[in-house]
């Protein structure tokens, strides 16, 4: 049985920031996407705790995906500030057709819930927020076993 354990959402800016310190494969699952401040823990590999998530996809050596909707691309790509087209060189897009699911995926942990990766989700709304292992073992096996998304 996999051990979880619920978090308030305006933590998972911090589960993001360990996973892009620790794992070697990041995939973001969101229908809605943004900028967000990433929060790091204490570590000598920065001088700085936050970064925004596009400065974090460029300054890690982690493989990173997003997974979202493309009936979402006005928020998406087409917003002056919107993410993906700053991230576009160098992270892997993905649109999967009426994706709600929300989750960031590593080999070893998970984030599934109810929050978009958005500065509303994160820390406006309240939302549903669990970590737990990933007791498939690996990102893509979760993704296309649970979620049935091919990766």
């Amino acid at each position: 049985m996999a051990r979880t354990f619920s978090i308030h959402s305006d933590h998972i800016a911090s589960f993001l920031g360990t996973a892009f310190l620790n794992a070697d494969r990041v995939v973001i699952v969101s229908p809605w996407v943004s900028d967000i401040t990433v929060q790091f823990p204490e570590t000598d590999q920065l001088s700085h705790r936050e970064l925004q998530l596009s400065e974090a996809v460029r300054s890690f050596d982690v493989d990173v995906w997003f997974i979202v909707d493309p009936e979402q691309d006005d928020h998406n790509r087409l917003r002056r500030s919107a993410l993906l087209p700053r991230v576009s060189d160098v992270a892997h897009i993905r649109a999967v057709e009426n994706l709600h699911a929300k989750a960031i995926v590593t080999d070893q942990v998970l984030y599934q819930g109810s929050a978009n990766v958005t500065y509303r989700g994160l820390n406006v709304n309240i939302e549903l927020c669990d970590i737990r292992e990933n007791e498939h073992g690996s990102a893509k096996d979760f993704l296309e076993e649970r979620l049935q998304i091919q990766f």
